[in-house]
Order: C-alpha cells, then structure tokens, then sequence
C-alpha cells in the first residue's frame, strides 16, 4: 500500500499562489465599467469554486436594469470590462427591486421586476450562456411585480419570492428551469409585503413577512410572521408572529439571515417602544417557532430617547450560532454624529455584549453602510463600513475592522483610501475560502471596484510560507467536508485517500465544531 503523508498549514496564508487581488488602498480592483447612477450592488460567492458574482443596476437602452460581473477566486473579471447586461427584458426607469444568488451548480441567478409587471429570472452559467435563455423565466403567474427575493437551494435550483403590495408570492425554480407551484400567501384585511428567505431542512424554506395594516400617510401598523415552505408549495406548520403589533414607517423593513442551525435570526429598526428608535432582533428555529420570550424580541441597545440604533446588519458565529450584529447609533435631535457598535445575541435573546462594544467613535464623521461578517473558523468577525470625509458628508473612505469573539480589535484597515462619492454594495461575500469580497461604485464618474480581506486583516495576494507547516493529526479535523485544487477548483470526493500527489485545500469541521480551512500536501510513496 502507497504510504500517504498529509501535512498542513493555515489557509490563510497560502490559498492565493496566483492572486491578482490588490493590497493597495487608493488603486482597488476596477471589476467593470458603469454608468455613475449604478446602484443596488450584490455579491454572492460560489461556495466550491470560489468565484464571486457580482450584480448591479444602471441606466441603459432597455431602462434601468441588471448587470453582472464574474470574479475568479484571484478577482479576475470574466466577463469583459462591463460585464454581462441583462438585455431580454424592458425595466422601468427606476428599479422594482432586484435579487441575485449563485446557485450549487456554478451558475448564478438574477430576479428582477420587468416594464410589463413581471417577476422574471435569468440563469447565468459560468462560461456567460443563459442556461433559461436571455429573456429568462415568468414566475408567480404573471401575478408579483415587484421586491424579488432569493435563496440557493442545494440542488441547483432557487426560491424566489415576489408581491404585488396585497400578497406574497413564493416558487421553487428546478435546476433546469422548470416551475414548482406557485405559493400565495394572503393576509385577509391585511396587506403582506417586504417578505424574506431562509433555507430550512431538505430544500424547504423559510418565509418571514410583514403584515401591513391601512395607516395613514407612510406610517402604519406592523406584525411580522414566520412559516415554512416545502418547494413543493405545502406549507409547513401555522405561521408564528415573532413581532406584535407596531406602528412606524412601512418603508422601516426587516431582515433575516440562518442561524446555521436550518432557523434563522430576523430584525427590524423602529420607533414603536417607548418611541424611540432601536433595532429588535427575533429568532426562529428549525420548526419555524419562536425561541425567545415575547413578542417585542430584543433590543441591541438599552433604548435612550436621545439616541437611534438603527442600520443594523448580522452575521452568525459559526461555532455558537449566535448573531453578531453591528448598528449605528446616531443623536436623535440632529442625527449629526454618529458612531458604530456590534453586539452579541442568542438565540433565546441573551445580549452577550450588554450595550455593545464600541467599534467606530464619532470623530466629526458619518458611519454607514455597515457590514459584519464571521471568520470561516469562529475565531472572529469583521466589520466594513463607509467613513464619511470630515470636510464633507458626501465623499467618503471604505474601512475595515477584525475583532475576536470577545470583542477585542485584532485590527483596523482603510480599504479605500481614495476621497470620493461612491454606492456601497448591500451585501459583502461573507468569507468563503479565506477571503471576503466588499464592492462599491464611484459615485462620481462611474467605475466598480472591488477589495479582499483576509481574517488576519491582509489584502491582496499572499504567499504561502512553508516555515509553517505543521504536522497532520487525524483529530484535527474529523470531517472533510470540501476539497479543492490550489487554483479554488472543487476536486470531487472528500476521501484524502483517493487523491493524486499535489497540494489541496481542504474545508473541514473539527472536534469542537468549528469549520477551518486547510492547506494539504499530499505525498504518495
């Protein structure tokens, strides 16, 4: 028998041999030429091959509509220098509300609203072919036509959601193509809108939905419920109000990210308790019930009049499963300073970190655009956010901050340094194979631009350093998970044994829980 010999390092040092990924802070990665008025920018990355789709909207012949741009895992664009623009279908002159994902099969997927009032979705393979052809897919019946929304499942197909400002819609799209019933969720005397997806167990999902009363003006009376999905279209359960009855702005909207745990964490900012402003957090489980206590869930920060906590976005801690929220807070009497905290909740509504840990104080700037996302092994997080100029508030750097998760600051990067007016992405990649992708465009004479962030705060390229490798134990890692070549490329199969002579990576869990990444040397003998 071939002896096998496996020896490891970090993968954080070693994984980008042929990066072409910047480490310079005024001169970022141009991914595609845009038009200054494109917004709406979200990424989301292939989790085997580690490319990155990136997707924006912009003013074009056909209205103002969809584009995507390709990333290998090193930041190559793929697809030309203004990437691929969605040309089969008429837009309005403003967006209805955009979604994209990447799909299990090296595909990614677009939703968008249409000029006629239809929610379409258009299948991108790798190579730049329409898999739905370019006009892609009607969903709903013709019935949604506007604020899609999208979730992978785990056989190449997506959930896509829909409403029409009276009821949601809800399909599963096969693979191929091919249309699972669709799903009407209607919520008698009420209005059901600005719903949100979550993977559940075997392919079904989670539905989380407002139910908007008749108020006057923009304000109005809120509730938010939770049901499960089968893509089938059975539902799952009753559906659970996780939020009472509230009365704010209807434009005030929730979000919702898993747990990991096939649940999820939802949260929404308002000023319905004690009229003041602050972000509350709920949770649901793998049931689809509440596991925290009441219905008013759990504020970020004690509640001050004086004060907003508001601009929230989460990540979940892979190893703990609790969300880690970061927020700014703002004066409520001017809201001219500002400054930017993260704090830790569990699933039954414990604030881990009491009223936050101070990430970002108020120096005579504007935090916004928040983003926190978890190291792949649990061993921290990091927050980007946009750091308005002191001379003014419309011209802005990108700064970046790694913290451990007790909240201690393991370092603070300027991602951008250059001064100008620019349009944050609304979402980063989450870190997947070591890196972690945040996007922008430059507000003031166009351009997209892209910048890596290794957990250990680097950017750009990195070399593997060999001093480091230490000796393979078998209870280092004790369930492969993933393998991958040196380039990021899924090897298939996860049994070591099987494969050829050469440096891999491998994805894993450990003994206690934690997903790590590896680099392997194998050596057959």
């Amino acid at each position: 028998m071939k002896k096998i010999s496996l020896l490891i390092i970090a993968l954080a040092t070693t994984l980008m041999l042929q990066a072409q990924w910047t480490n310079d802070s005024i001169n970022n990665n141009h991914i595609a030429n845009c038009s200054s008025d494109a917004g709406e920018i979200y990424l989301s990355t292939d989790g085997k091959t580690g490319d990155t789709y990136v997707q924006w909207t912009e003013s074009g012949s056909n209205g103002y509509g969809p584009a995507l741009q390709r990333l290998t895992f090193d930041g190559t664009p793929q697809w030309g220098a203004d990437g691929i623009r969605i040309t089969g279908q008429n837009f309005y002159s403003y967006s209805e509300g955009i979604a994209m994902t990447a799909t299990s099969d090296n595909a990614v997927v677009s939703c968008f609203a249409t000029a006629n009032d239809q929610t379409v979705a258009v299948k991108i393979n790798a190579d730049g072919t329409y898999a739905w052809g370019a006009q892609g897919i009607a969903l709903f019946n013709d019935h949604a036509f506007s604020r899609a929304e999208l979730v992978a499942g785990n056989d190449g197909g997506v959930w896509a959601l829909g409403f029409d400002y009276q009821r949601l819609y809800l399909q599963y799209i096969n693979a191929n193509g091919t249309l699972n019933p669709c799903i009407t969720v209607d919520g008698g005397n009420y209005n059901v809108r600005y719903g949100k997806l979550t993977l559940g167990t075997e392919n079904s999902v989670f539905l989380t939905y407002e139910k908007v009363s008749s108020g006057v003006g923009l304000y109005a009376d809120k509730e938010i419920y939770v049901v499960g999905y089968s893509p089938n279209g059975t539902q799952l359960g009753s559906a659970v109000k996780l939020m009472s009855t509230q009365s704010f702005q209807v434009t005030y909207l929730h979000y919702a990210i898993p747990d990991g745990l096939d649940g999820g964490y939802a949260y929404i900012w308002h000023p319905g308790i004690g009229n003041a402003f602050n972000t509350y957090v709920f949770h649901y489980d793998n049931n689809g019930l509440s596991t925290i206590a009441g219905q008013d869930g759990i504020p970020v920060h004690s509640t001050d009049p004086s004060n907003y906590y508001v601009e929230a976005y989460g990540t979940v801690d892979p190893v703990s499963h609790d969300l880690i929220i970061g927020y700014e807070q703002t004066d409520a009497s001017s809201q001219s300073q500002s400054r930017v905290y993260v704090n830790r909740i569990t699933s039954t509504g414990t604030r881990v970190w009491g009223d936050g840990i101070l990430v970002a104080d108020n120096a005579g700037v504007n935090y916004s655009n928040i983003l926190v996302d978890a190291f792949e092994d649990g061993s921290g997080f990091s927050v980007i956010y946009k750091r308005s100029s002191e001379s003014s508030p419309y011209i802005s750097t990108v700064e970046a901050v790694g913290m451990d998760m007790n909240g201690n600051i393991l370092w603070t990067k300027t991602l951008n340094s250059t001064l100008y007016d620019r349009t944050v992405c609304r979402n980063t990649t989450g870190f997947n194979l070591g890196q972690n992708i945040v996007a922008w465009v430059n507000s003031t004479n166009g351009g997209l631009y892209a910048q890596n962030i290794l957990p250990d705060g680097t950017m750009g390229a990195s070399n593997p350093d060999d001093t480091g490798i230490e000796e393979w134990t078998n209870d280092a890692v004790i369930t492969v998970l993933r393998v991958f070549n040196i380039l990021g490329q899924p090897v298939k199969g996860t049994d070591l044994n099987d494969l050829n002579t050469g440096i891999y990576i491998l994805q894993g869990l450990t003994e206690d829980g934690r997903v790590v990444n590896k680099k392997v040397f194998i050596n057959k003998k």
